[in-house]
């Protein structure tokens, strides 16, 4: 196949649907709403997994043998008290919307709302089988939701840009609505916070309080006298009070009672609460986290009583922010960074439960190591996944002088090795290159620490690894970067380790004939050649001397490259292939000649240490700004996954590597995801009659087509769009809920014009037909 190598036949190409800005239709066991049957650990369920460590906890929401974890990057946690057990759900087309939450909901329908920053409102079916959405497009303010309250069968939501009202099937309407002047005339549309009793309405900004009648239409919102110019950060509501938040101070008024707004900081026993951070409304209580414990609000004495004085929430720190929840028997939930408080009893007795994750989601490097996946981050520590879980090794936790059974500092990690001895070697920047030999029962660590700078001039400079590579003697190279680049300190070019682990040489331009300091990707070939991709000048390749690893020969450069910034190198058979500005290229192993090369439509991101990789099929799988990119040699095409059509926590893709049976680990700048392109989902269940509806509908033709959704009672779909005479327009496949099923053109290309339409939508072996206007 000139030069590429063919794929391997059987059960080699464990292929998934092809797709090519599709939605992918292996969604529907992804995570789940429940344990999956079956030994397989969560991760190993479903087409894809996202793995993403919780920080910041934003609402809590506690109902039976189940607490609802609403979190700014993790998406939604169900922790079961009976068995301690946390589940994740998170973002994927056609299910939750968002990673990042806000606020939940419970209708009195039996639905979950969940409130999303930048993505509106999802919704659970009470069922908990079926996701949609309430967004922009079908009438919120803002696609960030910041509050709920509810009514009956409707609902307020608040956003940044307003209020709207859901009628419980549809939006009615927003204030402002963008023709009126807006009713909140202090200034500002924020809205922090709503709280609803009997005909009133209140909803806090940060500009005053508001207060408006459903009985009046809500058109009328009236700002409460007095405190017209305070920012507050919610409001919430008893039988008796309202109680809302004002920086780190609570501010009470009575219902229907003249007068002020007062302060609300008295303790039960004397004395006063210490500064709020915030405040919930569960269970009809009123619940607030300080700087110094948990208190629940007495309406008849109107004080506080303490909770617990054992936990501080740290204002203008969400990761150290607490939630906090109670449950309909009395017992307490609260969580931050660290994990789920539950109260288990008197006294202040509080078991954590914490949820399983990588060490933390700024990930810079991926390594296998058998069944074992190795896991380096930023600034959040190193991490282990196998069979029994995740061992993590956190940020800045350094071990004692002279310890040698751990990592010394997992700080800063970009390169990461596993070499043919199975040890695994660490860059963290600026401290130390750890080797990792987990061979033997207790694990033994080699320091490669460097003298102070006053020893060996800016020695942190030796630590500054980025690309690595392992060669058949048993060698290991490492291509240099720096930590301070822009001031005084150039980069170290290329570092060799020998056998016995020990630096052996330094390779820079000065000394050498590597041609760059900076060295951002390394593979060597299955003749022994070593490869260098550097920073500015393109690839270079080495005939390596055998046993002189203390020299290197001059260096064959790959013609047209000599100005590219090299991402990533990896040699497969006769291939060596490369990732350079927006392409993948292919070059001949014996002499560097350009064989193919494919656009992919985006570059590599700042902190991709490690963005391409080759499966044993020969797939290709290339991390970039845009999401991924699957490659099948000799196919001339190029997939793309995104978050249009794929669970990945960030399009910004920073490391890649692939398991023998071909599952795909994929690290991100927001997480870590698994996807597995041979999983097959098992077929959904039968409904007794299957029912959809298709819409907008009517739609609105423009220049650039349409964007027709569906929905209905199954949970994968199949189909065809036909005219009036019976000519099939189009067809689709794979769709779930509120899945694309149309653009407005044909199978040709062409624009549909207005008219009536009819779609056929098959699942589990039943069908159904939807009739479809469109306009102009």
């Amino acid at each position: 196949m000139d030069g590429l190598e063919a794929p391997l036949p059987g059960p080699f190409r464990p292929r998934g649907v092809g797709m090519r800005k599709r939605w992918v239709i292996l969604f529907s066991v992804l995570t789940g709403l429940g344990a999956a049957s079956g030994s397989a650990p969560a991760w190993e369920r479903g087409a894809w997994s996202t793995l993403i460590r919780a920080y910041t906890y934003r609402d809590l929401l506690a109902e039976g043998d189940t607490v609802w974890c609403a979190t700014g990057e993790a998406g939604l946690l169900r922790y079961q008290p009976s068995d301690s057990s946390f589940i994740a759900i998170n973002r994927e087309p056609g299910g939750l919307a968002s990673n990042s939450l806000t606020t939940l909901l419970r209708d009195r329908s039996g639905r979950l709302w969940v409130g999303t920053l930048g993505a509106g409102a999802s919704r659970l079916s009470a069922d908990g089988t079926k996701w949609d959405v309430v967004n922009r497009f079908d009438g919120l303010p803002s696609d960030s939701v910041t509050a709920f309250a509810a009514r009956g069968d409707s609902l307020l939501i608040g956003t940044p840009r307003g209020i709207a009202l859901w009628t419980g099937t549809e939006i009615q309407g927003a204030l402002p609505d963008g023709f009126n002047p807006s009713p909140f005339t202090n200034g500002s549309d924020w809205i922090t916070g709503i709280a609803i009793h009997g005909d009133s309405a209140w909803v806090s900004t940060r500009l005053g309080v508001y207060r408006s009648q459903f009985s009046q239409g809500l058109t009328t919102w009236t700002s409460e006298a007095g405190i017209e110019s305070f920012a507050f950060e919610n409001i919430v509501t008893d039988d008796t009070t309202l109680i809302a938040l004002w920086g780190n101070a609570p501010l009470s008024h009575a219902f229907d009672t003249p007068g002020p707004w007062s302060l609300a900081t008295n303790v039960a026993g004397g004395g006063t609460i210490p500064n709020a951070v915030r405040i919930y409304q569960d269970q009809g209580k009123l619940l607030l986290t300080t700087e110094q414990g948990f208190f629940v609000w007495n309406s008849n004495m109107k004080y506080w009583v303490k909770v617990t004085n054992q936990f501080a929430s740290v204002r203008n720190d969400d990761h150290r922010s607490f939630a906090l929840t109670v449950d309909r028997n009395g017992r307490f939930f609260a969580a931050e960074q660290d994990g789920l408080r539950e109260r288990v009893g008197n006294p202040d007795l509080w078991t954590l439960r914490a949820p399983a994750g990588p060490p933390g989601n700024d990930i810079l490097n991926l390594a296998l190591d058998g069944k074992r996946l190795w896991v380096n981050t930023f600034a959040e520590g190193i991490g282990r996944l196998d069979d029994r879980g995740w061992r993590n090794w956190p940020f800045d936790v350094r071990c004692a002088p002279g310890c040698d059974t751990t990592l010394y500092a997992p700080n800063y990690a970009f390169a990461l090795l596993v070499d043919r001895r199975s040890k695994k070697w660490f860059g963290c920047w600026g401290t130390v290159i750890d080797v990792y030999d987990d061979s033997l029962p207790t694990p033994h660590v080699t320091h490669h620490l460097y003298q102070p700078d006053d020893v060996l001039p800016d020695g942190g400079r030796y630590t500054c690894a980025w690309a690595s590579a392992a060669d058949s003697s048993g060698g290991r190279w490492f291509g240099m970067d720096t930590n301070n680049r822009d001031v005084c300190c150039p980069a170290r070019g290329l570092h060799y380790f020998d056998l016995g682990g020990n630096l052996f040489q330094a390779f820079t331009p000065d000394s050498s004939s590597v041609r760059d300091n900076i060295v951002r990707a390394l593979t060597v070939d299955r003749s022994g050649r070593l490869w260098v991709g550097y920073l500015t000048k393109g690839i270079d390749y080495f005939d390596l001397i055998p046993n002189r690893p203390d020299s290197l020969p001059q260096p064959h450069t790959v013609a047209g490259t000599e100005r590219l910034g090299v991402a990533g190198l990896v040699a497969r058979g006769d291939t060596v292939w490369a990732f350079h500005g927006t392409e993948l290229v292919a070059y001949r192993r014996t002499n560097g000649d350009r064989i193919v090369s494919y656009s992919l439509g985006a570059g590599v991101g700042q902190g991709a240490v490690n963005p391409l990789a080759v499966g044993r099929d020969g797939t290709v799988w290339v991390g970039t700004t845009n999401g991924i990119r699957e490659v099948v040699p000799g196919s001339g095409s190029v997939q793309a996954f995104d978050l249009l059509n794929s669970p990945l926590a960030s399009e910004d893709v920073r490391a890649i590597q692939v398991e023998p049976s071909g599952v795909v680990w994929i690290g991100t700048s927001l997480g870590l995801n698994r996807y597995d392109p041979g999983y097959r989902p098992p077929p959904p269940p039968p409904v007794p009659q299957l029912k959809v509806t298709v819409y907008p509908n009517p739609a609105w033709l423009s220049s650039i087509g349409i964007g027709i959704k569906l929905t209905g009672n199954a949970t994968s779909y199949s189909g065809e769009i036909y005219d009036l005479q019976g000519r099939r327009l189009r067809r689709f496949s794979g769709v779930g809920n509120q899945g694309f099923v149309w653009d407005g053109y044909t199978e040709q290309g062409h624009l549909a014009r207005p008219g009536i339409y009819f779609l056929r939508v098959q699942s589990g072996g039943k069908s159904a037909s939807s009739r479809l206007i469109l306009l102009r």
